[in-house]
């Protein structure tokens, strides 16, 4: 996808949202809708609303291009990942996370490095069957997270960072193809890497890797 089609996708969440809203207003005035069809039609404008509220923090993030969007601090990684498996866990209940976290202490802007980490996260349990695994790994300035999904075909592997990138299984699917090419901009912001492999016995495994510091030896009791 195109960042012209990416603003066309903008455009037609933001339509429909606002379509769906007003249609619900009009019925209201003149034909009451039933509990059920007033149920779905709210869930519906949710779904687009999140839709949109997506794409724009990802154009927004992309945007940034490498600037920091706040000052750097040292992060326990472990930590930031801790909580973010804790967020993914509430948002998808159907997908089961198995975290195993060693004291890490990297340098970087936090709300950065939570939002690379929160899209690892995300696109695991997109692509997770319901009832199955992700395994998040964390130590030594490095985040593994392992799905056990239908994995990416080859041809798709080289360009699975690129903006706008979607393959073909995923054009059918919420998304805008910018959360993991916001990942390796974050991962390059901050002096480390990205990378995608399949793993053995199916699923996909990333490897997100920044510059560990040392732990101070307080701080060196697991999550």
């Amino acid at each position: 996808m195109s960042q012209t089609g990416s603003m066309h996708a903008l455009r037609i969440a933001a339509a429909a949202a606002l379509l769906a809203s007003s249609a619900g207003c009009d019925d209201d005035r003149r034909n009451p809708l039933p509990d059920d069809s007033r149920r779905k039609l709210e869930q519906d404008v949710h779904r687009q609303f999140d839709e949109l509220t997506v794409l724009v923090g990802d154009i927004v993030e992309l945007a940034r291009d490498g600037q920091s969007p706040g000052e750097e601090d040292d992060v326990r990684l472990d930590v930031l990942v801790a909580e973010a498996v804790e967020r993914a866990e509430r948002n998808s209940a159907d997908v089961n996370f198995r975290l195993d976290a060693r004291p890490t202490l990297v340098r970087g802007v936090p709300a950065r490095l939570d939002r690379a980490v929160r899209n690892l996260l995300d696109n695991a349990a997109k692509w997770s069957p319901r009832g199955e695994l992700v395994e998040v790994d964390v130590g030594e300035g490095t985040v593994t997270v392992r799905d056990h999904g239908p994995g990416i075909a080859d041809d798709d592997l080289p360009f699975i960072f690129d903006r706008f990138y979607r393959s073909a299984e995923a054009r059918s699917m919420p998304g805008s193809g910018l959360g993991l090419a916001i990942v390796r901009q974050v991962a390059e912001a901050h002096g480390g890497h990205v990378t995608v492999e399949t793993a053995a016995g199916g699923g996909t495994r990333f490897v997100f890797s920044v510059p560990p510091l040392p732990v101070p030896s307080e701080d060196l009791v697991d999550v």
